[in-house]
């Protein structure tokens, strides 16, 4: 809470409160709290957050003149997804309070009801609190095997590119990847063997693509690699054949040099509206059909 250049935003109307909150900041031990920032509105204290990194925490009031209850809240979270957030209530209703943390803060205070160590509390909880929250999301949305995305965030991402291809009338394209022989390989060598294996084409698949691109692991052998944009009608194509030819060499799995190879479904999507779901089913039924078609090949949908 107290590094070089952090600090913590007070969203405040009320110049009285706000006197009473700097006086707390102003008694803190040395170290005990970085700088205090103070905004009187909403739209100011986003602009804060927009123009000066390194916030630690947000103290927001939840009667701002231009944003009432937990319409700031929102507000102010939308601008602030990694940022710790304190809601002060001028209500000692505990419903209100539960009400701001349900709906995003760590932690809330009634005014007139704290002093400055409480205050110094509030805000090392909220830090931990959310910490702790980055740290589900990250598992939640990232494989723990091979460190890739899930299908959640990977629905997320297609989302966002869906809709930046429909405003922007650019294409894009999704790969549905199927390991080719996977199955045998856990049969006859176990399934470290198996996970060694899934590791390597994870790498090998992240360095055959961009950095803008997404690889995701979506079920046990199976990945799905979303480009948001190509450039040229064949792209998708060169970006398969890519992918084959970086999964066509052996893993070496603990010695034993093992061979996997993959089926591979390509869909592209533009200026033509459709859902994500949709897309994902499209590019798996080519897979399918690349699959029964001999493997080691793409098939478009």
């Amino acid at each position: 809470m107290n590094a070089t250049g952090a600090y913590v935003l007070l969203i405040e109307d009320n110049p009285g409160d706000a006197r009473l909150v700097r006086l707390m900041f102003d008694e803190a031990p040395p170290g005990g709290l970085p700088a205090l920032q103070w905004e009187p509105t909403a739209a100011a204290g986003v602009e804060r957050l927009l123009t000066q990194p390194g916030c630690a925490a947000v103290l927001l009031d939840l009667g701002l003149p231009d944003a009432q209850g937990l319409e700031s809240l929102q507000r102010v979270r939308d601008h602030a997804e990694q940022v710790p957030i304190v809601v002060l209530s001028g209500n000692d209703d505990e419903e209100v309070g539960l009400a701001a943390v349900v709906a995003g803060a760590q932690d809330y205070l009634v005014k007139g009801s704290f002093d400055g160590a409480q205050l110094r509390r509030a805000l090392q909880y909220a830090a931990q609190r959310k910490r702790i929250e980055r740290e589900l999301l990250q598992r939640a949305m990232h494989d723990p095997l091979t460190g890739l995305p899930t299908r959640t965030l990977l629905l997320d991402r297609l989302q966002m590119a869906l809709g930046a291809a429909l405003r922007g009338g650019h294409r894009g394209a999704l790969l549905f990847v199927d390991l080719d022989r996977f199955k045998q390989v856990n049969d006859s060598h176990g399934h470290r063997a198996g996970d060694l294996v899934l590791q390597a084409v994870a790498e090998r698949m992240r360095a055959a693509v961009r950095e803008s691109d997404t690889v995701a692991r979506v079920g046990g052998d199976e990945f799905i690699v979303l480009l948001p944009s190509i450039g040229q009608a064949d792209d998708g194509e060169a970006v398969a054949a890519k992918l084959l030819a970086a999964l066509l060499p052996p893993v070496d799995a603990d010695g034993v040099a093992l061979s996997v190879g993959a089926s591979i479904g390509l869909v592209e999507f533009g200026a033509e509206p459709t859902s994500a779901d949709a897309l994902i089913d499209r590019a798996d039924q080519a897979m399918y059909i690349a699959k029964r078609d001999g493997r080691a090949t793409v098939r478009t949908g």
